[in-house]
């Protein structure tokens, strides 16, 4: 499972750091709000870098395999699996902080209608 996250690319790295930073920005909000809103905004940034990243690796993918006219199918999968990693991770952090935003904002009644 680790290696299959290191595997994503060095986009993974950002999105372990926006992850670490949500996180640290939950901690705070234990007590009063604290950037209670930005939780959900570094979530959307987070799906948002994970589609970036998957269209930067398939389409590296798809320009090498135009160099070359023999290439193994399972090579190809393997390249989309991998660039696909940081999507799946993007859209994990989007619903995780999601949670945590709403349950923010029920805990401190900060949402106004």
């Amino acid at each position: 499972m680790i290696q299959t996250l290191i595997n994503g690319g060095p986009f993974m790295m950002i999105l372990f750091l926006l992850l670490s930073t949500i996180l640290f920005i939950a901690i705070k909000n234990m007590k009063e709000p604290f950037y209670t809103n930005s939780i959900i905004l570094l979530g959307i940034l987070t799906a948002f870098i994970g589609i970036f990243a998957t269209w930067l690796g398939v389409n590296s993918a798809i320009n090498a395999m135009s160099a070359y006219s023999n290439v193994a199918p399972n090579i190809v999968i393997n390249g989309i699996k991998t660039a696909l990693i940081t999507t799946f991770t993007g859209g994990g952090i989007l619903l995780l902080s999601t949670a945590i935003w709403i349950y923010f904002i029920k805990k401190h009644n900060l949402l106004i209608v």
